[in-house]
């Protein structure tokens, strides 16, 4: 679950549902995106705690224009 890079503790993943991906992904599909960034958010407290992960989508014909979609939450 964790990654050692430079001597540094480094967050690569995060337990999420397969139901609210899917759900993410298809509203995404029918919004027309073609691409996704994905990026783990952290607690505030506790920077090596996932909280949930960030999705901003973005199509062919507008690369710059990204879209934020609502976060899902990591599950234990």
């Amino acid at each position: 679950m964790w990654a050692e890079k430079g001597g540094e503790n480094k967050m690569d993943e995060i337990k999420i549902s397969v139901k609210q991906l899917y759900e993410r992904a298809k509203q995404m599909l029918d919004d027309g995106m073609d691409t996704v960034i994905l990026s783990i958010l952290t607690s505030d407290e506790d920077e090596n705690v996932p909280i949930a992960l960030s999705l901003e989508a973005a199509a062919k014909d507008t690369p710059y224009e990204g879209v934020d979609y609502d976060e899902i939450e990591a599950v234990s």
